[in-house]
């Protein structure tokens, strides 16, 4: 067990109809809001008209902006930022998914800055304040709506980075699981593996410990078990309820306080996500995948077994390259199950083999690739990773 600090101060609103609930919240700031949104969830929930409806009888004023991309762009956050400055807000709510959540979150200081919401990203400067955000997710993916980072693409650089402070983590959310009901089902499975991945990141590492190896696996057996009701049955309440859950409890990273966490995963999508413009859950399956065919070896495999056996429910008396190749395995099949994609070759929008040496270039210099679950000594090692996702 190594030492930590640990901090998580939103407030968690949580169940049908919660939403009720938001002006007593937002009068807690003041009676201007910016309103973020992603359209489609917006009016297929009916939370664009309530939230509406309910600000105008507290006497709260609304200035709006929708349009955020998958991945989302700083140039597109940039045009929201002006419009807040034009009109001015005492807080911001979020309503969508993890990239519009995170939009809000680059919004919330920008607005206190002359220049790029990039600036940022690229530590030209340091977030000093920021605005209150109240975040209401309408996909169980990222848990973005309590988490205190934010992420952003620059798809001129191809490149997304992220900026981690406490002064954006949401003051309030309110998760209403019927939200989620009307999430396509790839976008419903690409959730659900961002979910599994920021369960199972940590737990693949050099660090062990009972409290923290046992959250993990409950949270990525929650993610099987109700991804596949999900799929099934788009309007199971309790399915929908128990990955939205799993989605902010496994944001926390509560399962890799006490380890040393190294979130390689993460940070190679980072980089080849600049060259595919896909959802992030699509991209973390491939990496995933071939990480786990990359890094089982002598070192790693008792690991790998225990997935087998905890997670994936296979035979302990096996020996354990057998359960671990059983384990990947399964995971592969648990990947097509869902529809989503298990290598870059698939993809409709094609991306060049040739691309991936830029990719290792660019990776190789910013990470500490030889703290990773299996240690990665060299450029060309990062490269025959990163192939394998192909």
């Amino acid at each position: 067990m190594v030492d930590f600090n640990f901090h998580l101060s939103t407030e968690i609103h949580f169940g049908k109809g919660i939403l009720k609930e938001l002006p007593e919240t937002i009068l807690k700031y003041g009676k201007k809001v910016f309103f973020l949104y992603d359209e489609i969830p917006a009016q297929a929930t009916g939370a664009y008209e309530l939230i509406h409806s309910m600000c105008e009888e507290n006497g709260i004023t609304i200035t709006e902006f929708t349009g955020i991309e998958p991945n989302p762009r700083h140039t597109t956050v940039d045009k929201a930022v002006a419009l807040c400055k034009e009109n001015g807000a005492d807080c911001i709510i979020a309503l969508g998914g993890g990239s519009t959540i995170d939009s809000a979150k680059a919004m919330s200081f920008s607005v206190f800055h002359d220049g790029s919401c990039w600036d940022f990203f690229e530590r030209k400067v340091l977030v000093e304040k920021a605005l209150p955000i109240i975040t209401i997710p309408t996909i169980a993916a990222s848990g973005s709506e309590v988490s205190n980072v934010t992420v952003m693409a620059n798809y001129e650089e191809h490149i997304k980075k992220d900026y981690r402070t406490e002064l954006v983590r949401p003051a309030a959310v309110f998760a209403d699981p019927t939200y989620t009901y009307s999430v396509p089902k790839f976008q419903t499975a690409c959730g659900i593996v961002d979910i599994m991945c920021h369960s199972y990141e940590g737990y693949f590492s050099k660090s062990e410990g009972s409290i923290q190896d046992g959250f993990s696996e409950t949270l990525q057996k929650a993610c099987i078990e109700n991804g596949r009701k999900a799929m099934l049955c788009p309007r199971d309440y309790e399915a929908r309820a128990q990955l939205l859950w799993a989605a902010e409890l496994a944001i926390t990273h509560l399962a890799d306080q006490g380890r040393n966490f190294v979130g390689n995963i993460h940070s190679t999508d980072s980089v080849l996500s600049g060259y595919v413009s896909i959802p992030h859950g699509a991209d973390i399956a491939m990496v995933s995948l071939a990480w786990f065919k990359y890094s089982l070896n002598d070192s790693t495999v008792s690991r790998y077994a225990r997935w087998g056996k905890k997670v994936w429910g296979i035979d302990g008396n096996k020996e354990d390259y057998t359960i671990a190749r059983e384990a990947i395995d399964k995971y592969e099949a648990f990947l097509v199950e869902l529809g989503l994609p298990t290598r870059l070759s698939e993809l409709k929008t094609k991306v060049e083999e040739e691309s991936l040496p830029e990719v290792a270039k660019r990776l190789f210099p910013i990470v500490d690739s030889m703290a990773w679950f299996k240690p990665v000594e060299n450029e060309e090692q990062l490269l025959d990773f990163i192939k394998l996702a192909y």
